[in-house]
């Protein structure tokens, strides 16, 4: 596990999520939910589907609107966010699960088209940046190329390099692996253990709890809109204490 503290030194919260209700029609998607995540840390979270979790992740970054409670991102209240959620959504990269790339655009033209409006960069400015991530993400070559001439794996590389071209401070995943074949779910898992490695705040969903395993700090079991259990990997993984956790896992990972 890395350090959690800032570069000030402190362990501060960067996410505060506190007493959190969202439903849609009839369905509760949220309830009660109250949770806090340190600046730099991998915070890993799990469920059955339909449990809650993209909602959640989505509320982080403001996608969704929830119905009461609170949500405090790097010090602003997303609730009261108002004209700042542009400044917001510019610090928290999100990676989807279907890649969400402009089909129309080349890969070089999907990571640049942000930074310029968003970020007011140049065009030379753009793509120094866009060409340095490509490398970054092992796909230099791919630069010139459409995303249906991609894979699935070069896909979400390029989702991911094209969210750290902004420069966020957290980065969120969803499922960033569930719409891969086997054989390219470990170079998309490689690129988010590195970025762990450099101390990204990152809240990841995912069922891969190998990667939870290598790098998270907490891990959080979301099931029906409420959290379940919290605690380290170790903990939850050895001596889970609710009998619904223990239950999912031994599922999971038989």
């Amino acid at each position: 596990m890395k350090d959690n503290a800032s570069p000030g030194g402190t362990n501060d919260d960067i996410i505060i999520i506190e007493n959190v209700y969202k439903t849609f029609d009839d369905v509760k998607a949220l309830t009660d939910v109250s949770l806090r995540i340190r600046r730099s840390e991998v915070y890993f979270i799990f469920g059955p589907s339909g449990s809650g979790k993209s909602t959640l992740l989505r509320c982080i970054n403001h996608l969704e609107t929830i119905d009461s409670g609170s949500i405090v991102v790097d010090g602003i209240p997303l609730i009261e966010a108002g004209d700042n959620i542009d400044q917001v959504r510019a610090e928290v990269g999100i990676v989807f699960q279907l890649f969400n790339l402009l089909p129309h655009l080349k890969v070089l033209k999907n990571i640049t088209l942000a930074q310029k409006v968003v970020r007011g960069r140049s065009e030379e400015e753009a793509l120094e940046v866009a060409l340095a991530l490509l490398k970054r993400v092992g796909i230099p070559e791919k630069a010139d190329v459409f995303p249906n001439q991609l894979s699935g794996g070069q896909k979400q590389r390029v989702a991911i390099a094209r969210a750290l071209a902004m420069n966020p401070r957290i980065m969120l995943f969803d499922e960033p692996t569930s719409a891969l074949d086997a054989e390219m779910i470990q170079e998309v898992l490689d690129v988010m253990l590195d970025l762990a490695g450099e101390g990204m705040t990152m809240v990841v969903v995912s069922h891969e709890m190998g990667f939870a395993k290598a790098c998270a700090d907490r891990m959080m079991f979301l099931d029906e809109g409420r959290i379940i259990e919290e605690g380290s990997p170790k903990e939850l993984f050895n001596d889970p204490k609710q009998d619904r956790t223990k239950a999912f896992l031994d599922q999971i990972l038989s």
